[in-house]
């Protein structure tokens, strides 16, 4: 359980009391107030460690990473490194073609004999040192490309000069390609290189409407919870009363907000409609969650969860990606997931010879075997650390089992997230519709979250013992690198414990 941001959270039932004020609850502090209510809302479920646990509301909402827009859909860019190789059309050296036929007795540039590159793109200027897959084989670029068909061919010469340096043919062969290395001038030349820009690619979502309501009638609005909440940095403690239905249900408007976040798939047609419609004849939109934003090269498969395996993922999401101070990763996973997690580390470190130090306390006959593994630090900076998603382990949610445990494969699963920046904003963030955070109100009766009727004045909307509350919000979660992030997922039927084959279903 991780109480960082939030501890000494106490629950408790309790009596009204009549010095109660109206700005004391949770209600009205909403009404009022309602993006710092929620994002504190937020870290009380998120720091909650039972089925309630919301940690993607957490990590976004609770520690403010909040966006506000005015409309439904939203972009945003995600830039990628402009410099890339190009691919090679053909290739020719000494008035031939170089083909897979021929490659291997081709010299290319031989005795400083020109050779004419195809490529697929203009992306380099005069001076350019070009190299190929083995980088240790160079040419530069001599004048401007012409365009042959949708090809340009460059005319190259072998950088080192000597008599017998030449090109490999195998590496002038169609689908083979070159890279910009540097650039290089004579004295009192007049020409240069070019550069290059690469436009960032779109991405795009669009809010969902979220809704939830409930009844209370007149006997039960007497019932309350009390919850006491310690801020650790200022010691300030603060008391939110409301009803305890309204408690219950915030706490099921939680649960709903964070399989929206985290398990919505988009069911935006190109064109901008949507095919789905609701019992009035509009269209339904629904959001795409944290899990389909994921970049579909980032997710893998595991049959058995290995140091090494974490490892040289971990380094794949990174290279080129990320530099080495931004290398620190959280991964949302089930119990399951942490159990295996903190195996591999100790078979890890059992080689050390140090797990005793680290493991084992106490003395005499009060011994006490025991600790748990919760963060890894990789070489090359990278730093990974495990929260537990309740979510996850929901038997109800995710009935496909491990066929060896029992328990669900989702459990198993690992959601790595970059907690980073990207240019300044973070990369994780909740997007709200303005003014449609989260929106609350009732329809009243006998009784209102204020409190009852006493006079034949009062005015409700129907004549019911009590009345109905209902929940409005309007929101999606933004992802800005999809290549920073990735999934494991575990591939409980290539295992060896696969029970004949097959995965075991819930009940």
């Amino acid at each position: 359980m991780n109480n960082g941001l939030l501890n000494n959270l106490q629950l408790y039932r309790g009596r009204r009391f009549s010095d109660l004020v109206d700005e004391n609850m949770i209600s009205n502090a909403l009404l009022t107030k309602p993006h710092e209510v929620s994002g504190l809302l937020s870290l009380v479920f998120g720091t909650k460690d039972d089925g309630v646990s919301t940690a993607i509301d957490l990590i976004t909402g609770g520690l403010g990473k909040t966006m506000i827009i005015e409309n439904r859909e939203y972009e945003w860019s995600v830039m990628i490194d402009a410099d890339h190789a190009v691919n090679i059309r053909w290739a020719k050296a000494n008035g031939q073609e170089i083909t897979s036929a021929n490659f291997a007795d081709a010299t290319a540039g031989l005795n400083g004999a020109p050779i004419y590159i195809a490529l697929e793109e203009k992306f380099f200027g005069p001076g350019a040192i070009l190299s190929f897959d083995n980088y240790n084989f160079q040419v530069r670029v001599s004048g401007q490309p012409y365009q042959d068909g949708s090809a340009w061919v460059y005319e190259c010469y072998v950088v080192d000069g000597f008599s017998g340096s030449y090109i490999p043919g195998e590496y002038l062969l169609p689908g083979r390609q070159v890279s910009r290395m540097a650039s290089a001038y004579e004295e009192y030349s007049d020409e240069e290189d070019i550069i290059n820009y690469q436009t960032p690619f779109k991405m795009r979502n669009n809010l969902m409407t979220l809704r939830l309501g409930y009844d209370i009638t007149g006997d039960a609005y007497s019932t309350v919870l009390a919850i006491a909440l310690k801020d650790p940095e200022t010691g300030k403690t603060s008391y939110l009363w409301s009803d305890y239905q309204y408690w219950l249900a915030l706490r099921e408007w939680k649960r709903r907000e964070e399989k929206a976040l985290l398990f919505g798939k988009s069911n935006r047609n190109s064109d901008g409609t949507y095919n789905l419609k609701g019992s009035n004849g509009r269209p339904v939109a629904v959001s795409a969650g944290l899990f389909e934003q994921v970049a579909p090269a980032n997710v893998r498969y595991y049959t058995t969860l290995t140091a090494e395996l974490l490892e040289d993922y971990l380094f794949d999401l990174c290279y080129n990606m990320l530099g080495t101070q931004e290398r620190k990763f959280m991964a949302l996973t089930g119990e399951m997931g942490i159990r295996e997690f903190d195996r591999v580390l100790k078979e890890k470190v059992a080689s050390f010879n140090m797990i005793d130090t680290h493991f084992v306390t106490g003395s005499g006959q009060d011994l006490v075997l025991g600790g748990q593994f919760t963060t890894y630090k990789m070489t090359n900076g990278i730093e990974l650390t495990l929260k537990r998603c309740a979510m996850f382990d929901n038997m109800e949610l995710f009935r496909q089992l491990h066929p060896l445990t029992g328990k669900p494969l989702m459990s198993y699963t690992f959601l790595f997230v970059d907690l980073g920046n990207r240019d300044g904003q973070p990369n994780i963030v909740k997007v709200c519709r303005k003014g449609r955070e989260f929106v609350q109100w009732c329809t009243g009766g006998s009784v209102v979250p204020s409190g009852y009727a006493n006079s034949i004045n009062t005015l409700r909307s129907n004549s019911r013992d009590g009345y109905q509350v209902h929940f409005l919000g309007e929101e999606g979660i933004m992802l800005r690198n999809p290549l920073s992030c990735g999934i494991l997922y575990c591939d409980a039927e290539d295992s060896e414990h696969t029970n004949n084959g097959g995965i075991k279903k819930g009940a």
